[in-house]
């Protein structure tokens, strides 16, 4: 990935100003903003707080990068209204914890071999700084897409922010709301020529012989490493603890990978912890554990709308970021932490706009969790994305209107549509006539468009391929 127009050099949040911002923000958000002087007085702090912004050109002994997978601009807008209209507020003056970062910088996100990207790919990009071909990981342009033969080159291999912190002595973690194995942790700590061979079954005939990225994570440097790895994907290192998720892939080698991590720890006289409830993560106590592996589902996390009804007993987010954090911070080196909010890109690819929002939210409160837990005179924090979808906020609805709402009445059919809307995917809702000459769209007044379940109307139907991702630039954050 490439950086554009960075707004300051690496600074430190001064706090007074910041405070100052936070306590007008807290006296207008629930008026109008409608009166002159609430504006002029807003853009004095603001230019008052941007100017004594100070530069920190210390080395940051810690680094924590947070990525909310598929979090493009649009999708940032619409969380932040969604955050503020929950706390019965308009929504469109608030921010969400990463916007009062003091600086900001777009990011290129296209592939080697494709102007839209997918998720690993960029994730080799913003951690090993290479971009590579489309679904790669941790290997360069040389290897193609399922080339298994070029990928066990080493001189292929690149190498990530994460194994550059453990050669300067740094301890390092991984926190997903995803699969460990799924595409954006795998690039901190794997090589592989397509990012589904995640355990032993998938590399099939044409990946034969190149290992996959459980194993990788298990036995393989600097995966081995990781003092915190905390996610889901049991069933991938072969420790299922339920009914199959079919979703995802099943070791057919009988190894435990997660008994094998916990052995070898243990044998070189490490204190290891495996858990696999958010109970057992609360309960931890950290003065007593170098290295802890927590992973809470078979497959994915649950998303937040779902895990209520599904009794799931995972721990949000914040809560693992905050352990992480406790955990890594025990170290006089220093650390690099990755925080993934990675269901965010599920739910845009399902047309879910509720459960996304929900998703980005609960990325927000990891963060904010996180801030109040560092010090950053001494941690730089990023907030970015990997790339966006193709979601867009349109129509001219009133301020305050519901984001999950309707926008209008279009004045060709006839029938209202949504502020929320995408240009392709499976939420497409047409009935034909005529033996399919004429199409008419479904009447989105007439669903639950704030049920986690709706899937938001698209202008191109797709069924398999599900909604693409976006090709525009993302915003980054830090502070």
């Amino acid at each position: 990935m490439m950086v554009r127009r960075p707004a300051t050099r690496s600074s430190s949040i001064t706090p007074p100003p910041l405070l100052l911002l936070l306590l007008l923000f807290a006296h207008t958000c629930g008026q109008s903003l409608e009166s002159s002087r609430q504006w002029w007085d807003l853009a004095r702090t603001e230019l008052a707080a941007a100017l004594n912004v100070r530069d920190n050109w210390n080395v940051a002994k810690n680094v924590i990068l947070f990525l909310g997978d598929g979090m493009g601009i649009t999708a940032s807008t619409a969380a932040r209204i969604y955050k503020g209209q929950k706390k019965g507020m308009h929504g469109e003056e608030g921010y969400l914890e990463w916007e009062r970062f003091p600086n900001c910088a777009l990011i290129k996100t296209y592939n080697v071999d494709r102007q839209v990207p997918d998720s690993a790919a960029t994730a080799t990009a913003f951690l090993c700084g290479v971009k590579v071909n489309y679904e790669t990981i941790g290997v360069d342009p040389l290897v193609s897409f399922g080339d298994c033969e070029a990928s066990k080159n080493p001189q292929s291999h690149l190498t990530s922010i994460l194994q550059w912190a453990q050669e300067a002595n740094k301890s390092t973690g991984l926190v997903t709301s995803t699969r460990i194995t799924h595409a954006t942790p795998a690039a901190s700590y794997s090589h592989v020529a397509n990012r589904r061979w995640e355990c032993d079954s998938q590399p099939g005939e044409e990946g034969h012989g190149c290992p996959d990225i459980a194993q990788q994570l298990v036995t393989h440097s600097p995966g081995k490493n990781i003092k915190v790895v905390l996610g889901g994907g049991r069933q991938a290192l072969g420790a299922t603890l339920g009914i199959p998720d079919e979703s995802s892939c099943q070791r057919t080698d009988n190894r435990d990978l997660t008994r094998e991590w916990l052995d070898a720890k243990l044998a070189a006289g490490h204190r290891a912890r495996y858990i696999t409830s958010a109970n057992e993560l609360r309960s931890i106590n950290h003065d007593h554990v170098d290295y802890l592996m927590g992973l809470f589902a078979d497959g994915h996390i649950p998303y937040v709308s779902d895990q209520a009804a599904s009794s799931s007993n995972s721990p949000s987010l914040a809560e693992m970021a905050t352990a992480a954090v406790k955990q890594l911070s025990k170290d006089d080196n220093g650390f690099f932490l990755m925080v993934e909010g990675g269901r965010i890109d599920h739910a845009y690819h399902n047309n879910q706009p509720q459960k996304a929002l929900e998703e980005t939210l609960a990325f927000d409160s990891a963060v904010a969790s996180v801030l109040k837990d560092i010090d950053l005179d001494e941690t730089l924090v990023i907030v970015t994305a990997d790339h966006s979808h193709v979601l867009t906020i349109n129509g001219y609805p009133k301020r305050g209107n519901d984001i999950l709402g309707l926008a209008d009445v279009s004045d060709v059919d006839g029938l209202p549509f949504t502020t929320l809307m995408f240009t392709n995917g499976p939420g497409f809702n047409i009935t034909t006539t005529d033996g399919g000459h004429n199409v008419t769209r479904g009447d989105p007044s007439e669903y639950p468009l704030s049920n986690p379940e709706h899937k938001s109307q698209t202008a191109v139907p797709m069924k398999a391929f599900k909604e693409t991702h976006g090709g525009e630039d993302v915003a980054l954050y830090a502070a």
